[in-house]
């Protein structure tokens, strides 16, 4: 891959994970709303809520993970001693993930009022309204002031060792934040970390 087409999909993912992002906060607000408004009229609603959540957790998740290039790239940025190429690429990576951590409690649980935030009844709209939609815009504030493409200095096209590694990182990144939230168990991580290391070694070698 040629160094400009590197700097051409890095900007469709920069904007993939905003939009992800604008999304989940979007989505978040939609249905917090409903669920408020109709939370002593539907039975089961507290259930219909954690199913509602989730949505946004895999929203904001794939905002994160989708931003995880301009990580990797910063990385090579480094290198060739780019600072401060490297420094928003580092920081595009970091602001959808605190736009993540913020609205899934590192913010929105600090900014509470106990009536409203201690009832499930508008725990995802508090979430959503106090963290998630002020993040998000922060983060277009970013995206508007510090990313800049076509100034970008075209850095070492990554190499597919570059590539199998971190695609691996990815993968367990991935299964690390499943376990936090109980859908992979700790076993399966620790068998698949085993056989990804094998496989990346034979890989790596083959890769040349």
């Amino acid at each position: 891959m040629k160094p400009s087409s590197v700097i051409i999909w890095e900007d469709r993912l920069t904007r993939l994970s905003y939009n992800l992002t604008l999304l989940a906060a979007a989505f978040g607000i939609a249905a917090g709303s409903a669920v408020t408004m109709y939370y002593d009229l539907t039975p089961n609603m507290g259930s219909l809520e954690d199913v509602l959540y989730s949505i946004t957790l895999v929203l904001y998740l794939l905002g994160v993970l989708v931003a995880l290039p301009h990580l990797l790239l910063a990385a090579l940025d480094i290198k060739i001693k780019l600072w401060k190429q490297a420094f928003v690429r580092a920081l595009l990576f970091i602001s959808p993930v605190i736009v993540f951590m913020g609205a899934e409690g590192l913010i929105s649980h600090f900014l509470w009022w106990a009536p409203i935030s201690d009832t499930d009844r508008f725990h995802l709209l508090h979430h959503s309204v106090v963290a998630g939609a002020p993040l998000a815009l922060l983060y277009g504030l970013v995206l508007r002031a510090w990313w800049r493409p076509a100034s970008l200095t075209p850095s070492a096209v990554p190499s597919r060792r570059f590539w199998l590694v971190s695609g691996y990182a990815l993968l367990l990144l991935v299964m690390a934040f499943g376990i936090t939230i109980g859908a992979i168990s700790p076993i399966i991580f620790i068998g698949t970390t085993i056989i990804g290391i094998m496989a990346l070694l034979a890989l790596w070698r083959a890769a040349g």
